[in-house]
């Protein structure tokens, strides 16, 4: 009997506690006019205080939005006043130097330390993906400017030779040849065939004078034999 009691009583402990919390987690409301926003847009908020009374002292205050980024950061930080009928609305402008990131981020909207409410929203940073994109667009521009003006350059570029570093040089299997000298000949000048006929006349007479000077001394012993 004691144990169907103690079950009974936890039963109802446990119903009580889990109202209290949907209670209050139903007090308050958020909610944003879409679910996702871009760099520049104005985010739309609305929401209520179910329990709002103008006339309490203790609920009679604004709510506390804040703004909390992918990182867990908090990035915004804004206050808005119930009307008489603990309704609320602020705006938000999406983008700036906190709003570093893509991703979901989170409304959270207090009122009072334990009664809270939150939304989130996909947050894209347009500007941020065209100057990256217009980045690409350049560095692929460039790119294929550069490869186009060495197409260029290589078309000067002879056979077995290469473009590099801006200038046209041999291939490594390319080997050079160091022409060698040829020497022609063009024949004797009329000077060199005259010079040539003098010589020979010269020893001819130098041969034939010899020749004579050695029959004059053979003679002339001959001569000194026959005296005797």
């Amino acid at each position: 009997m004691k144990v169907i009691l103690l079950l009974a009583l936890s039963a109802i402990i446990l119903s009580q506690v889990y109202g209290l919390a949907y209670a209050a987690d139903s007090i308050v409301t958020v909610e944003t006019d879409y679910s996702s926003y871009e760099t520049g847009d104005m985010i739309l908020i609305h929401g209520s205080v179910s329990d709002y009374k103008e006339s309490d002292p203790f609920k009679n205050f604004d709510v506390t939005l804040r703004v909390i980024a992918p990182n867990n950061n908090i990035i915004s930080i804004s206050q808005a006043p119930l009307d008489s009928g603990g309704s609320y609305s602020a705006s938000i402008l999406a983008g700036g130097p906190l709003w570093a990131s893509d991703g979901d981020y989170t409304i959270s909207v207090s009122h009072g330390s334990d009664r809270n409410a939150s939304v989130s929203f996909a947050f894209v940073d347009s500007e941020a993906a065209e100057e990256a994109a217009e980045e690409a667009a350049e560095e692929a521009a460039e790119k294929a400017a550069e490869e186009a003006a060495e197409k260029e350059l290589e078309k000067g570029c002879g056979e077995g030779t290469h473009l590099e570093d801006g200038v046209c040089v041999l291939d490594e299997t390319v080997e050079t040849s160091t022409p060698s000298s040829t020497t022609v000949s063009t024949g004797s000048s009329p000077s060199t065939g005259f010079n040539s006929w003098i010589y020979s006349i010269s020893f001819t007479i130098l041969i034939a004078f010899a020749i004579m000077i050695v029959l004059y001394l053979i003679s002339r012993a001959s001569r000194n034999k026959s005296d005797d």
